[in-house]
């Protein structure tokens, strides 16, 4: 029972374990859309699940700068050995591709937008909010019953206004107790 080797790519100091589906293609001109490394490297190695090209972060409106490289994922580990064999071979705009293996996946693990959210309604502020349009009911509730009304005497107007003050002394994150 051998082991099969592992191959890594060395990153400043550190060695890192290559990602078997993604290269990373340097040597990008900055006009090079994600898309034209999709067409570009589909039709030489096979089908692509995800490009991307790094870019710096966008300040204002559109895309930020290319970085001048990117990274393709491929379906199949055949691709990426075909890309490889295109190291210096290939070009785009007018430059030179540089391919190589990469440690890291050309799509994060979860991609943006897709983020695991709280359904409308259960999320922490959602649930701080209903607190609060509970509490007002109950306090718009207390002041209401506490105008003087034919029908109750003024035993009943002490209980409310005694319940209205027991309101306001309520500490935070204290939850009131009702039977």
């Amino acid at each position: 029972s051998s082991k099969a080797m592992v191959l890594k790519v060395k990153v400043g100091k550190m060695e890192y374990p290559v990602h078997p589906f993604t290269v990373r293609v340097l040597n990008l001109a900055p006009e090079v859309q994600d898309m034209d490394l999709v067409d570009l490297l589909r039709l030489k190695c096979g089908a692509i699940v995800h490009a991307k090209i790094i870019r710096d972060k966008q300040h204002h409106h559109g895309k930020g700068r290319s970085k001048g490289w990117g990274l393709v994922q491929f379906e199949e580990i055949d691709s990426v050995e075909k890309a490889l064999a295109l190291n210096d071979l290939i070009g785009l705009h007018e430059k030179l591709l540089q391919i190589d293996r990469s440690h890291m996946p050309a799509a994060s693990l979860v991609p943006p937008g897709m983020h695991r959210i709280n359904p409308k309604g259960e999320g922490k502020v959602s649930k701080r909010n209903q607190k609060k349009k509970e509490f007002k009911i109950a306090e718009e509730v207390v002041t209401e019953s506490s105008v003087p009304d034919s029908k109750e005497g003024p035993a009943a107007k002490n209980e409310i206004s005694t319940a209205a003050t027991l309101l306001s002394l309520q500490p935070r994150g204290v939850a009131i107790k009702t039977n």
